[in-house]
């Protein structure tokens, strides 16, 4: 039931990102507003280079299906890479894509960032080509 819940917010929900624009049912709006209740908000700190950084590790939880981050404070990038890294418990790291965030279009809204995560799965966030101090809500 939870993994149908999800995914239906997942659909109806434009891939689980903020209902405020969006029209979609009553159960997607309670079961992607579980998902997102449940957020932890994050300062992550880049300092002044222009390199990757990796914040975490975190672990996922059973409210959310995927993994999702909203930036409610941006730095001094026009643009942000963020992926997530995986860390399974026989050892390595394995990365997932690059996502494009624009301070323009992605502040305050909802991105997922991972998708059919598995509960209790390690991970890191990692981002690239900023500076300064981003604050973002991370649901998993």
């Amino acid at each position: 039931m939870r993994r149908t819940t999800k995914r239906a917010a997942a659909v109806a929900g434009g891939l689980v990102m903020a209902a405020g624009g969006l029209t979609v049912g009553t159960a997607s709006n309670a079961a992607a507003a579980t998902c997102h209740g449940g957020a932890v908000g994050k300062t992550w700190n880049m300092g002044t280079d222009q390199s990757e950084h990796r914040f975490g590790p975190y672990t996922t939880t059973s409210r959310c299906n995927d993994i999702n981050v909203r930036f409610t404070s941006w730095g001094n990038a026009g643009m942000l890479a963020v992926r997530v890294c995986f860390h399974p418990s026989s050892g390595g790291t394995t990365c997932n894509s690059w996502k494009e965030f624009h301070e323009s279009s992605d502040l305050d809204r909802w991105r997922v960032i991972a998708t059919d995560v598995k509960d209790g799965t390690k991970y890191s966030v990692s981002m690239d080509y900023a500076s300064n101090t981003f604050k973002a809500d991370l649901a998993h």
